[in-house]
């Protein structure tokens, strides 16, 4: 029927055109083997597209007529079939060359021509790395029930969009993820992206373990993380109480308290909710049996006067060694704390002349001005720029 009504409407363009080309119709002159065919340019385009609409109306009668035969049907769904197969091979290069957009687009038109279930699964991956979820869906229902199960890409793809508006509804469905699939490196990276963005401190503690072996972190990175995650996490239990702050530390298991990170980490916590006393003495049971050093200590600001005995424990590993930088510094850290200026200002005088650097110049300024030595003060904080 399509097909009648254009040839109608080009005859009619070509009776409308026609007439109103006829002051200056120019002429076509086609010899052939000694035949002579003389034309107007308007009649010439009129009998091209009657012609060409004949031909598509004569190919499409000869198809109707072949889909009537067993033969025809067979020769039409074999070429149906050879041609998906040709554009499917199209699919899986551009796939192979990192193309999922162009993958997703010849995938999808070898399955119009030839559907089939394994076809729809790829076209579903080319969508999920073309990270294009309302696609990917689409083709996971079109895979059928044989790949319904076999989501996780989908649903990474999914969260991944969640992630950047909705942060709380992609924990949601991160928790679902993982008690419901395997936790691939794929699904442990994108929850700690998850997690991290909204907060879940306690999920991310659960993963430690497991993002420690897949993740591409440096071990100093990890650390960190490992840090932040026990940190947040004691705070978070310290809000609601001191005694659901202490029981969180002591249901860790012995190994994990004696951890140096979870311990700063744990003391850094008491140290944020104002508890500098507890803190003292947590850092301090860590230098005595060693679980803790002194610099790790020193850069996280942990040394605080709040505590006699980390004062004497400081100043005994200054006896025995009077010029280790580390407990210098802290001297100094736990002097300036005590508003002791003087011996602030001697331990960090003689840590200048040890390992003079800007940060230590800076806080001999502080000490020298907290005295009323401004001069010396100043001195001390050119020192400060000129290192």
């Amino acid at each position: 029927m399509k097909w009648i009504i254009a040839l109608v409407v080009i005859i009619i363009l070509g009776a409308i055109v026609g007439p109103l080309a006829s002051g200056n119709a120019g002429y076509v002159l086609v010899q052939f083997a000694g035949v002579a065919i003389e034309t107007t340019v308007v009649g010439l385009f009129v009998v091209t597209i009657v012609a060409v609409a004949l031909l598509a109306v004569i190919v499409s009668l000869l198809r109707r007529l072949l889909s009537k035969t067993r033969q025809g049907r067979k020769w039409l769904a074999n070429r149906s079939e050879r041609k998906a197969q040709t554009i499917f091979q199209q699919g899986i290069r551009e796939l192979l060359n990192d193309e999922p957009s162009k993958a997703t687009e010849s995938f999808s038109k070898a399955y119009k021509k030839s559907p089939d279930n394994n076809v729809a699964a790829l076209t579903t991956l080319a969508s999920c790395l073309n990270k294009d979820a309302g696609k990917a869906t689409y083709w996971q229902e079109e895979a059928g029930k044989f790949y319904e199960n076999a989501d996780t890409l989908l649903q990474l793809v999914v969260i991944e969009q969640q992630l950047k508006t909705d942060p709380a509804k992609a924990d949601n469905k991160m928790r679902s993820l993982l008690q419901s699939k395997s936790h691939s490196a794929h699904v442990l990276k994108l929850a700690y992206r998850v997690f991290k963005a909204s907060g879940d401190w306690q999920q991310l503690k659960d993963l430690l373990p497991e993002l420690r072996q897949v993740t591409d972190l440096a071990p100093a990175e990890f650390e960190r993380l490992e840090y932040q995650v026990y940190f947040e996490r004691f705070v978070a239990e310290g809000r609601r109480s001191n005694e659901i702050l202490y029981n969180e530390w002591r249901s860790l298991p012995s190994k994990q308290r004696t951890d140096a990170t979870i311990r700063l980490s744990y003391a850094a916590a008491l140290k944020h909710l104002g508890d500098h006393e507890i803190s003292a003495r947590v850092i301090l049971k860590g230098l005595k049996r060693g679980d803790l050093q002194p610099a790790a200590v020193n850069s996280l600001h942990l040394f605080n006067a709040k505590s006699e005995k980390l004062l004497e424990f400081v100043q005994a590993q200054l006896k025995q060694d009077p010029e280790n930088r580390d407990y210098l510094y802290a001297l100094a850290q736990i002097a300036m704390d005590n508003q002791d200026f003087s011996l602030a200002q001697r331990a960090l005088k003689k840590l200048a002349e040890i390992e003079p650097s800007s940060h230590v110049y800076r806080l001999l300024g502080d000490a020298y001005h907290a005295l009323g030595d401004s001069q010396l003060a100043a001195n001390a904080y050119k020192e400060a720029l000129a290192h």
